[in-house]
């Protein structure tokens, strides 16, 4: 980022540069000097690669088995909506997409959007947006982002399973939200994910269980650091469990962690220390961790408990490499 600041401050500074230069009478940017400034200013894909590598993610992006598929066929019928896949995209660096065909009857053009979803038993936070208009049809990709399913140790497309959230183009209020829809991909075995039981327990009662699986400060989603967040519900009710205070070295942090976790699901989160909170706090090294959990019920937001602050076991976290290396190995998630 700081480069690409750069870059955009020096090819601002040789416009105007070049504008002292010219007539006064010719005050517009030239269409070389607008083309250079639009370059300057997206992205490039070398860009997003260095930063998928900051990440950690080109090695497991590599190894992921990108040779499943699904077969083309109507997956959901109901009200004024049919819903179709098509197959499975691996060409976005942003994660494996689903790809899906609508098939509206609303009379009115409407957004569909996918509030929550699930890859082999695990939460993951999808991205979605197809607009459609009123009577057409339209195609739209669901997005499974490569970092949930990395840090899920997910290397192969077994089972997906999402839901719809219809809302009005215009007003964006809601018209629909569907049940869970199952996707079954070639590579489905059938197996069911087992709880991990690997870490510090935070909570364990009435079916869910959360775990501590250590700090990653060598290789941040943030830059600064990361706390891994382990869950498992095994209820008959959607649990949203959420962050209630973090405290590190005795300092609050804005770190906050909310997700969903649907029944017999589960799933991985981190708590994100960020790097701007650190340094605010003079944070170098990270002494002392404690974390407090609140759980509610993701239908009608009722809080179901909560956690004292729990002292966190200061242990290393594992890295997305041996992850990845350990994930190649056994191909199992």
């Amino acid at each position: 980022m700081k480069r690409l600041f750069c870059l955009m401050l020096c090819v601002m500074t040789a416009v105007l540069v070049g504008a002292c230069h010219q007539d006064k009478t010719e005050s517009a940017p030239t269409q070389v000097q607008t083309e250079a400034l639009t370059e300057a200013a997206a992205p490039t894909a070398a860009a997003q690669t260095e930063n998928t590598d900051a990440l950690g993610l080109k090695a497991f992006i590599n190894s992921f088995d990108k040779s499943t598929v699904v077969q083309e066929k109507e997956i959901y019928h109901q009200d004024d909506l049919t819903v179709t896949v098509k197959g499975i995209d691996y060409s976005a660096i942003s994660g494996p997409g689903l790809q899906l065909a609508f098939e509206s009857k609303y009379n009115k053009d409407i957004i569909i959007q996918s509030p929550y979803a699930a890859v082999n038993g695990f939460m993951i936070r999808p991205g979605m947006s197809a607009e459609v208009a009123a009577g057409k049809t339209a195609e739209g990709t669901l997005t499974l982002p490569y970092f949930n399913l990395a840090i899920s140790n997910i290397t192969s497309l077994k089972k997906i399973e999402f839901a719809l959230r219809i809302v009005e183009a215009k007003s964006y209020n809601p018209i629909a939200k569907t049940d869970l829809i199952i996707v079954n991909t070639s590579s489905d075995d059938g197996k069911q994910t087992v709880c991990n039981e690997t870490g510090q327990t935070a909570y364990d009662k009435d079916g869910v269980k959360i775990t501590l699986q250590g700090v990653n400060t060598d290789r941040a989603f943030s830059d600064g650091a990361e706390l891994m967040v382990y869950m498992c519900n095994d209820t008959d009710k959607s649990i949203a469990v959420q962050t209630d205070e973090v405290i590190v070295n005795g300092y609050d942090m804005t770190s906050a962690m909310n997700l969903t976790i649907l029944p017999g699901k589960r799933a991985v989160d981190v708590v994100t220390f960020y790097k701007l909170d650190m340094e605010e706090n003079d944070i170098e090294v990270i002494d002392s961790v404690k974390i407090s959990f609140t759980l509610k019920n993701a239908d009608n937001w009722e809080t179901i408990d909560s956690t004292d602050l729990i002292s966190v076991e200061l242990k290393q976290a594992e890295t997305l490499a041996a992850a990845t290396q350990a994930a190649t190995a056994g191909k199992g998630s």
